[in-house]
């Protein structure tokens, strides 16, 4: 069982992969919950992967990513789906920083910050809980900011950092401890 405040994980909440977890898709990674359902599962985006939007052959997504914050580029949102997208668009009417939309619109809103994602994070019924209680992931309130870093590089370790404690200490940890 880990030891961090919040226990149970519900859309618009991030996972923060604990240092040990090997699975090479989720490695260091933030991700911010989308949806939760006990009996359905869950999915998210990873927020710290950005790459290469070449090849991208879109001009409905064009404007999105050219309007995006920096950095203005399309993100890998997990290994589920790798062909489909996902927008994620801030709405300060919703108690989570940000929910996703479609992309029916031509052009993104002006004056809401959104990010574009390739592919999600997924899991099934209880997977994710039982992740979570083995101790494979940190699970923490999201701030209205984390989606839409300019630094999404250093986020793993900024979320990690101000949890405090032994989640501080996490993040810490070197990638490969025997170097130390």
């Amino acid at each position: 069982m880990n030891d961090y405040a919040i226990t149970r994980p519900a859309a618009g909440r991030l996972l923060v992969a604990h240092p040990a977890l090997e699975d090479p898709n989720f490695a260091r990674t933030v991700v911010l919950l989308l949806a939760h359902d006990d009996a359905e599962g869950s999915m998210g985006v990873v927020l710290t992967r950005p790459t290469s939007a070449e090849g991208l052959a879109s001009t409905v997504m064009e404007p999105w990513l050219a309007s995006s914050p920096d950095p203005s580029m399309l993100f890998l949102g997990g290994p589920v789906q790798p062909d489909g997208y996902i927008c994620l668009v801030e709405d300060p009417a919703e108690p989570s920083p940000v929910r996703s939309i479609d992309l029916m619109a031509e052009h993104p809103a002006p004056g809401r910050r959104h990010r574009m994602y390739r592919g999600y994070a997924g899991w099934a019924p209880g997977q994710l809980s039982a992740e979570i209680d083995d101790g494979g992931w940190v699970l923490t309130r999201a701030l209205p900011d984390d989606p839409f870093t300019s630094e999404p590089g250093s986020l793993w370790q900024s979320v990690l950092t101000r949890q405090g404690g032994t989640a501080a200490a996490l993040a810490r940890v070197p990638v490969d401890p025997s170097l130390n």
